[in-house]
C-alpha cells in the first residue's frame, strides 16, 4: 500500500514497511517520537525513496505548524500509521468488559 504527502510543495510517497527497509532502519527498542521518527523513514524508505527515508530527513521537519494545520510530521505520521495498517488497531474502551475466554475442550 502506498500514500502520497505533501510536504513543502513536494511529494512523499510511503509504503508498507518492508524486510529490507527494517534492515536499514531499526524499530526495535525504539519507543514514542523515536519510534514514530524511525517508522515514518523506514515507510518512505520501503518506496524506494533513499534521500527522504533516513531519520535524520525526517527530524529536520517541523513538528507543530503556527498556521494551525498539521505539520508535517503529524501527516507523516498518519500515512505511515495508514499504509502499516497501524490506523485500524482497536484501542479497549475504559472499563470495557474484558472478552470471553475461549470454552474449555
Amino acid at each position: 500500500m502506498q500514500k502520497p504527502v505533501s510536504i513543502e510543495g513536494k511529494e512523499v510517497i510511503l509504503s508498507t514497511i518492508t524486510v529490507g527497509a527494517l534492515e536499514d532502519i531499526e524499530l526495535t527498542g525504539k519507543a514514542g517520537r523515536k519510534w514514530n521518527i524511525a517508522m515514518i523513514a523506514a515507510s518512505i524508505l520501503a518506496s524506494g525513496d533513499t534521500e527522504r527515508g533516513t531519520e535524520a530527513w525526517v527530524r529536520g521537519l517541523p513538528a507543530f505548524d503556527p498556521e494551525g494545520g498539521d505539520s508535517p510530521f503529524k501527516m507523516l505520521i498518519d500515512a505511515a500509521n495508514a499504509v502499516n495498517g497501524f490506523d485500524k488497531v482497536k484501542v479497549p474502551e475504559k472499563n470495557a468488559q474484558a472478552p470471553d475466554a475461549p470454552a474449555a475442550g
